[in-house]
């Protein structure tokens, strides 16, 4: 930490000040009560005149930090008192005031690695988790836009903090950027650049995915996908609908005949779809013609101006539930790496 930055001493979630004013107010979530030092965690707030944002007496120190965003992804989120789209609100807005905390104290790469990976962890979750909720209750782009920022800062981290201490968990990150960004140059290079050690079998996976999909190979796209661990399926699941796009524009062209009908089944496991109602919904979607089990590709049918359609949950395997948790409990309580007997996401398409 910089000396000519202001440090905090508040050793509490929420400072005594916060906590009376907002009694006061009658500003309480109701994941705050009982409102007490125990449950109450500083909120969100924006500059403004005649707020002192400089306060030590209301910034937390990095174990403070820490102590918050553990509470935060242990305790709050797996609440059922409220939606978790409220949940998401909440432990949202606290994450926010977690950063901003750590930004004014201008907190070095070191003390903020482990609270940055445990954030980065929950916005990746949350796009999973939220996917079906409308727009009311969950904007998917902020969402993404949080979780961008804060993986790119933490693979800044993981540059400058060159030990070994700090990259157990790097390897993770970096598959993360990768399938996250699969139509990014910038993403692949880097993880082409890793050194050898960081290229855990995530990583090799990211690469090979992303070269694929960079060659229009989208059959050995989503066969690479169960392959991941849980999470990056998850993010990668979010992605499916452009990925199937693509590879139906691929296959109207490739197999562009009047002569020749595609079996749906065989289409059905080829791009991961749940039963063979969706996908003959998609290939009416996009003005392919269907008979009974049967869809011809035919190059001038494709309508190309239509946008990917939606993923729904129901395109992921509910059986997996448990097991998602278990690696999400893994990842954001303490910051291990996904273990290969969690990889069975999508292992009813096989």
């Amino acid at each position: 930490m910089n000396s000519s930055f202001v440090r905090g001493t508040c050793m509490e979630m929420c400072s005594s000040a916060e906590r009376v004013m907002r009694r006061k107010e009658g500003l309480i979530h109701p994941l705050e009560k009982p409102p007490d030092k125990t449950k109450m965690i500083k909120s969100f707030s924006r500059s403004a005149a005649g707020k002192n944002l400089l306060d030590a007496k209301s910034l937390r120190p990095p174990e403070t930090l820490l102590k918050t965003v553990n509470y935060l992804l242990t305790e709050v989120i797996k609440n059922d008192e409220v939606p978790w789209h409220v949940t998401y609100d909440f432990v949202m807005d606290r994450l926010r005031s977690v950063r901003q905390d750590m930004v004014i104290q201008n907190l070095s790469a070191k003390e903020s690695i482990y609270i940055f990976q445990k954030i980065v962890s929950f916005y990746a979750y949350a796009a999973y988790r939220l996917l079906n909720e409308p727009i009311k209750n969950f904007d998917p782009h902020m969402n993404n836009v949080h979780l961008q920022e804060c993986l790119k800062r933490l693979l800044c981290m993981f540059d400058e903090c060159n030990d070994n201490l700090y990259a157990k968990n790097r390897p993770h990150f970096e598959a993360l950027y990768v399938v996250m960004n699969l139509n990014s140059a910038v993403a692949v290079t880097r993880a082409l650049k890793l050194p050898k050690s960081q290229k855990t079998e995530d990583v090799k996976l990211a690469i090979l995915l992303s070269r694929n999909y960079f060659g229009n190979n989208f059959v050995k796209v989503c066969r690479l996908i169960p392959q991941f661990s849980l999470l990056l399926q998850c993010v990668i699941a979010l992605q499916l609908p452009e990925i199937r796009r693509r590879a139906l524009l691929v296959m109207s062209v490739a197999y562009s005949s009047k002569q020749l009908w595609f079996p749906l089944e065989l289409l059905r496991k080829i791009l991961l779809y749940n039963k063979i109602e969706d996908i003959r919904d998609d290939l009416v979607y996009y003005e392919l013609k269907c008979k009974e089990a049967q869809v011809q590709f035919l190059k001038s049918d494709f309508n190309r101006s239509k946008m990917a359609v939606s993923i729904y949950m129901d395109d992921l395997s509910k059986t997996s539930t448990n097991n998602i948790n278990l690696e999400i409990s893994a990842v954001l309580h303490r910051a291990e790496t996904p273990t290969q007997e969690n990889r069975k996401t999508f292992s009813q398409y096989k």
